[in-house]
């Protein structure tokens, strides 16, 4: 794969846009993550929406991973620090393991859902204990596990909104490959 300066730059322009966006994020979720999960899990999956609409406009290995690196930089001076670029890059492998096992080969938006969900399902369960699930009522922890669902969804498609709109623009013209006919 060749790291182009516009496959570069575009990376660079989603990034400094996710991290903007992920800087009240950031705060927000220092402010309620331990004291009212359920708002945390409501807007979790805007971590998505920036590696969504890089892996979705650029079609490329890397470009989840390049995008999420720019934004967790930009997000240092919040109050996740440094771990900042590590919670960032984790979404951004992520999102790259599930278009990583097809090759890159499959851009489906149910492919995007699939790996959103699938990240959000492996987030829940290593952040059990941190939210202390045991302690909460079965029907909160329905509605929290829901809204993480519900939130990944969303995000996911808002970020294909995204991307579809700025391809049809041409932003990726040269970058991306080019998309082929869909076999009937």
């Amino acid at each position: 794969m060749r790291l182009t300066t516009r496959f570069l730059m575009a990376c660079a322009a989603i990034g400094a846009a996710t991290g903007v966006l992920l800087i009240p994020a950031n705060f927000l979720a220092f402010a309620v993550s331990a004291t009212v999960p359920l708002v945390y899990a409501a807007f979790l999956g805007v971590w998505l929406l920036g590696p969504v609409v890089a892996m979705a406009v650029l079609r490329r290995p890397g470009a989840a991973l390049l995008t999420m690196l720019i934004a967790g930089i930009i997000n240092i001076p919040t109050p996740a620090g440094p771990s900042a670029i590590v919670t960032n890059l984790m979404v951004g492998v992520a999102l790259e393991l599930g278009f990583l096992v097809t090759r890159y080969r499959i851009w489906r938006p149910w492919l995007f859902y699939v790996t959103a969900l699938a990240f959000e399902t492996f987030y829940a369960i290593s952040a059990y204990t941190f939210f202390n699930i045991d302690d909460m009522a079965l029907a909160v922890r329905g509605v929290f596990f829901g809204l993480m669902a519900l939130s990944a969804v969303l995000f996911t498609w808002l970020g294909l909104v995204i991307a579809g709109r700025l391809a049809a623009t041409g932003v990726a013209r040269g970058i991306a490959p080019a998309k082929r006919a869909a076999a009937t």
